[in-house]
């Protein structure tokens, strides 16, 4: 009998590209900052959430101070890395959708390929707002774009958290690897809904599951038994 060779293969490898970039990132990236808002460890993820104009003086340092330059130096350059790299788990999510479709023939999980699309729309205007702050923030006309930001940012992370959701509902029934991601997957949901609710604490949780998410994904993409062409690796619960 012909057997399909890792179906989710290609998406493991464009994966393994996401942790690379995600890895660079780390080192582009500010890890520390002036100030912390909402209780918020990492740079990058406060000011993603950042709301107010005296939250963004907070995370950046005093204008003109030689702390606020390098924050914008490193934010920009990791900014504009980000663009890589959203094209990246983008493609990931996708193309995982697609394979997830293919073998289970549920077609209402194409949703995952269009909120894979979502994500990376979101991402890209956020990264424009992001950029707008920086470039604006000596001069503090930076309202409207904060005002944008809130939005884009949880298209991004909204779209994320859905995804996971509905893709938990299949790997639910995928062995007991994929009732753990399901687990995950409905985790990251629950603690997206009490990062809208209440920005803080719960916010870092929510991105940390974001990232485990993806990491359990691309180990299943590569761990996942070859399957008769003829058979789907969806079975009944």
């Amino acid at each position: 009998m012909r057997m399909k060779h890792k179906p989710f293969i290609i998406s493991g490898f464009i994966g393994l590209a996401v942790i690379l970039i995600s890895v660079i990132s780390l080192f582009i990236f500010p890890q520390t900052a002036p100030g912390q808002i909402a209780g918020i460890r990492s740079p990058i993820i406060a000011f993603e959430f950042a709301q107010t104009v005296d939250e963004i003086h907070t995370l950046f340092g005093p204008d003109g101070s030689p702390e606020q330059a390098d924050m914008i130096r490193k934010m920009d350059q990791g900014n504009i890395l980000d663009y890589l790299y959203m094209l990246l788990y983008s493609s990931f999510l996708f193309s995982f959708a697609l394979t997830i479709v293919k073998q289970s023939g549920k077609q209402w999980l194409y949703l995952g390929a269009v909120l894979a699309i979502l994500a990376l729309i979101g991402d890209a205007l956020e990264n424009i707002q992001l950029l707008t702050i920086t470039a604006h923030l000596p001069s503090g006309d930076i309202v409207a774009a904060l005002a944008r930001l809130h939005w884009f940012t949880w298209l991004k992370w909204g779209s994320l958290a859905l995804y996971f959701l509905g893709a938990s509902v299949w790997f639910r029934r995928n062995g007991r690897f994929g009732k753990i991601i399901a687990g995950l997957g409905i985790i990251t949901f629950l603690l997206s809904l009490a990062s809208f609710i209440q920005r803080g604490a719960t916010t870092e949780s929510f991105t940390l599951s974001v990232a485990l998410m993806f990491l359990l994904m691309i180990i299943f993409c590569f761990t996942t038994k070859s399957i008769p062409e003829n058979q789907s690796i969806h079975r009944p619960a």
